[in-house]
């Protein structure tokens, strides 16, 4: 009762900073046409994302500041700013945060804009709900999206005697040990930080053929006898040092400088991060190519995305509605101008269907990655957990992580960890209903 009577106050403060937000938003609305568009971002690449902007500025005649916060604690800077009624027109969101800020009026709709269905229609059908709201309104658009892949080097594999990508867990397992015993420090990385775990979360379960959420968002992993074993090789993997042991706090980057300089054969993120590793002058860079799917029966993957969307209580949602199309879709002379840099440059996908069609995107992508092979792994083996996009799993995921960092330090049992979990999920559904 105290822990919803503290929600209650947190819900009214934001409502309350929402609608001050809102009463200077219609203060200034009159002369905000003559004031900067203000766009935030987290911070991958952010002299690119700066890059986009101006290139927006120069071919609309408009100003636009870039405010950059880092990606670790992105959404509560976010949402901090959001509550003291800073402006903020267009910005990045993780997927599974933008319904909830949709819901609160942090950010608008946008199916009534000039050009929405177009924009709309130009997304792969099958990703379309990944930015609707459940009733069908279009509250975002694609920032990127990646499937995660297992990276691994095989020559360092062949060096200790193995020709063969891993089949399973136990194999890969089996793999790290024996290049822990053979000098490979720490065998596989991945990014198992607290704002990231519950990815892998999905992706060690899914790749067994588990069926972690059903149809109705209840959690069902947890009658799957198979969960527990997937627990224990996770456990395994970290207690026996096969991986970093920073690995619960580390950045992303930290994972591909030690693949790219041998100290680890396998490592397990979004795709993208092997164009930096291929075409770094590392020893061991050139040799790390993309797996054919995650160690498992099913061998699925998650795929994500994560997206733009439009301030709630921007003074000006037109000129934000073209600041949005031209950064996720196309320029005003019809290219996919922000899309096809942010590829060329550093590797991202977008769902449109043009964009998929390009032979400049294809023969790109080739120079660092089995463009087939990665093709195979987004139609045949990668799949988006709707469960993820909706209004308590913020919420869900921010409790279970750390409970899953619990169970890899000892804290807790496997059998414990996977209870609370499932508990969890169903008391957060429970409440948010």
């Amino acid at each position: 009762m105290f822990k919803k009577g503290i929600v209650l106050v947190v819900f009214l403060l934001m409502s309350i900073a929402l609608v001050f937000a809102g009463a200077e938003a219609e203060g200034t609305e009159a002369a905000g046409s003559g004031e900067p568009l203000e766009f935030y971002g987290w911070d991958f690449m952010p002299d690119q994302i700066k890059a986009y902007n101006n290139d927006f500025s120069v071919e609309n005649d408009e100003e636009v500041n870039v405010h950059i916060i880092p990606n670790v604690g992105y959404v509560p800077g976010l949402q901090t700013k959001m509550m003291g009624g800073v402006r903020m027109d267009v910005m990045y969101n993780f997927r599974w945060n933008q319904l909830r800020f949709y819901n609160v009026g942090w950010a608008k709709g946008l199916s009534d804009f000039d050009g929405a269905d177009e924009v709309l229609n130009d997304i792969v059908e099958s990703a379309r709900p990944a930015y609707q709201s459940p009733d069908g309104e279009l509250i975002s658009l694609p920032y990127f999206s990646a499937p995660f892949i297992l990276m691994y080097n095989p020559s360092l594999l062949k060096s200790i005697g193995y020709d063969n990508f891993p089949a399973t867990k136990q194999e890969m397992y089996e793999m790290c040990v024996d290049l822990k015993a053979n000098g490979v420090n720490s065998p596989y990385v991945a990014y198992w930080n607290k704002d990231f775990i519950d990815r892998y979360f999905f992706i060690y379960l899914i790749s067994e053929g588990i069926k972690v959420f059903d149809e109705n968002f209840n959690p069902t992993f947890q009658n799957d006898p198979a969960t527990k074993e997937v627990f224990t090789w996770w456990v395994n993997m970290y207690q026996e040092g096969l991986t970093t042991p920073t690995i619960l706090t580390d950045g992303p980057s930290e994972g591909a400088i030690s693949i790219q300089e041998g100290r680890s054969a396998f490592f397990n993120l979004h795709h993208y991060f092997l164009k930096g590793i291929q075409e770094s002058d590392a020893p061991e860079g050139k040799n790390v190519v993309i797996g054919p799917q995650i160690p498992g029966k099913t061998g699925t993957t998650l795929h994500i995305g994560e997206v733009l969307q439009m301030g709630g209580t921007t003074p000006d949602p037109e000129r934000a509605w073209e600041l949005l199309k031209f950064y996720s879709w196309k320029n005003a002379a019809g290219e996919y101008h922000v899309p096809r840099t942010w590829a060329l440059e550093a590797g991202l996908l977008v769902p449109y269907k043009g964009f998929f069609e390009s032979q400049e995107i294809q023969d790109s992508f080739k120079s660092w990655i089995d463009w087939d092979q990665l093709i195979e792994i987004i139609e045949d083996k990668s799949k988006i957990e709707p469960v993820r996009m909706q209004i308590w799993y913020p919420d869900w995921r921010t409790e279970s992580a750390n409970i899953l960092h619990n169970m890899l330090l000892d804290n807790i049992s496997v059998d414990d960890a996977i209870a609370e979990i499932a508990d969890l999920a169903k008391k957060n559904k429970s409440e948010a209903e």
